[in-house]
């Protein structure tokens, strides 16, 4: 996206050289801390809908992704998988965080779909969370 439209997150302990180096390409938000040590998503997702915004694409690392699913705050996904092998155990993870320990917690899929991009597949879907009553977000 341009630069009016891209947010960077950060909390307060974000290096100011880095800050820096964002102004004025993106509007960076600072956000509290959560217990976890993170940014403190509720908080976030609050302020973004205080300012009218009804949409959030979220681009993280796996602990990023991680923690909206962990939170049961992530509505939509969608996963690329190209004709790649990477593995390892240091591997990176596209959803790292907490974790489903079991079956009844683990999120699921609605209205999966599939499509083909080149040699890349491009998977999406709502997500369902047990807890919920197995219930999908409208959206």
């Amino acid at each position: 996206g341009d630069a009016e439209s891209t947010t960077v997150v950060v909390t307060p302990a974000a290096p100011r050289r880095r800050r820096e180096a964002l102004a004025g390409r993106v509007r960076v938000l600072e956000a509290p801390v959560s217990e976890a040590g993170g940014v403190d998503l509720e908080w976030l997702l609050r302020a973004l809908g205080g300012e009218g915004v009804t949409q959030l694409l979220v681009e993280g690392g796996g602990e990023v992704n991680g923690a909206f699913v962990d939170r049961g705050l992530a509505h939509r996904v969608a996963f690329f998988f190209a004709p790649k092998i990477l593995g390892g155990a240091s591997a990176r993870k596209g959803v790292a965080g907490v974790g489903a320990s079991s079956g009844d917690k683990m999120g699921r899929l609605d209205g999966v779909r599939w499509r083909r991009l080149g040699e890349d597949l491009l998977l999406t879907g709502r997500v369902k969370f047990p807890w919920r009553g197995e219930r999908a977000w409208p959206f």
